[in-house]
């Protein structure tokens, strides 16, 4: 605090005390406020039960507690801020699988009690949210961007009701201000083919927390935007098809290091990368006998031959890449973008 404020705040409780008032400072915090206080104090006497296993240790969960109150605990009955903490509860489980969720929800009940169910609900009802967009990140990814949100704001209403537009109207404000910005910012670094990786990794952070603000950014980091948006650049995709195999792999875990992901995280991405690896040589030979096939047969023939070919590449999936072919969806034809599919 500077010294004028201090200055007119001696003054202040000067004049209270001659006139007989005593305003005291616990008197002027907010309900959140006095909560994380007592359990502050409570906190220095935390200690874990005997025997006890099927909740977290107090010590943990009051420190989560206090300081879920202190960032939250202002406005937590409106639901864009209860979304909020879904961020912060996918942390915990990728810092500890085993004991994250657990960890989390004890941290919730208490510091806020009273809407811990409300709150438990929506993470359940987000992992749901995040579970569809996975399942669908291929087929989202290849709609043109109007109907790729029409498709978005539709999944949120049928999951969250009138909440959606609470949760993520304040959100979809926001960005659609600064969007622009952003995005003058990522064609200029789209340009920038001179620069190397990391360089530009450093200048697209930069230029986020320039535009949206540290905490932000932290979100979109967390929420693996900033990483969406980086491995989109063309020029960062025509570096990565350069690379050999194992080098390209090292070289994205290392961007994503660059932007804070924790090492859980990155274990956990580099896996899903290994997957769509497999999935993509898997499909480039799917495409390549399809293509002699179809040289070859035509008709029932051609059908028939096709749908063995499917299942033999895909198994349980196959009737979904013959329902995507019929309707002119070839996903093995679309580019190929490391650190994205």
């Amino acid at each position: 605090m500077r010294a004028q404020s201090w200055i007119v705040l001696a003054a202040f409780t000067g004049l209270t005390m001659a006139g007989g008032m005593y305003i005291t400072q616990e008197a002027g915090k907010s309900d959140a406020q006095k909560r994380a206080s007592a359990l502050e104090a409570k906190q220095t006497q935390a200690v874990s039960a005997p025997g006890e296993t099927s909740r977290q240790a107090p010590d943990q969960v009051l420190e989560l507690a206090v300081k879920y109150l202190e960032i939250y605990g202002e406005s937590i009955h409106q639901p864009a801020t209860q979304a909020r903490l879904y961020n912060e509860r996918r942390g915990l489980i990728e810092a500890d699988t085993r004991h994250g969720a657990a960890l989390f929800r004890d941290a919730v009940e208490t510091a806020f009690p009273d809407t811990a169910a409300q709150i438990l609900t929506l993470m359940a009802n987000l992992d749901r949210y995040h579970e569809w967009l996975d399942d669908n990140e291929l087929r989202l990814q290849a709609l043109q961007p109007l109907q790729r949100d029409t498709e978005l704001w539709q999944q949120r209403e049928a999951l969250f009701g009138a909440l959606a537009s609470q949760i993520w109207g304040e959100e979809a404000s926001f960005l659609e201000e600064k969007s622009q910005r952003f995005q003058q910012a990522v064609s200029n670094l789209e340009e920038s083919r001179e620069l190397q990786l990391t360089e530009l990794a450093h200048q697209l952070h930069t230029r986020a927390e320039e535009i949206y603000g540290s905490d932000m950014t932290r979100q979109f980091a967390g929420s693996g935007a900033l990483g969406h948006a980086l491995f989109s650049l063309d020029s960062v995709q025509s570096h990565l098809h350069q690379l050999p195999p194992d080098q390209r792999q090292q070289t994205i875990t290392d961007l994503r290091r660059q932007f804070g992901y924790p090492e859980a995280a990155l274990e956990r991405m580099a896996k899903q990368d290994q997957l769509r690896e497999e999935k993509w040589q898997n499909g480039n030979a799917y495409m390549a006998k399809r293509q002699t096939l179809s040289q070859r047969l035509a008709g029932e023939e051609l059908e028939s031959a096709l749908n063995h070919l499917r299942e033999e590449h895909f198994g349980i999936a196959a009737p979904t890449i013959a329902r995507e072919e019929e309707e002119g969806f070839y996903r093995f034809e679309r580019p190929r973008r490391y650190g994205l599919n």
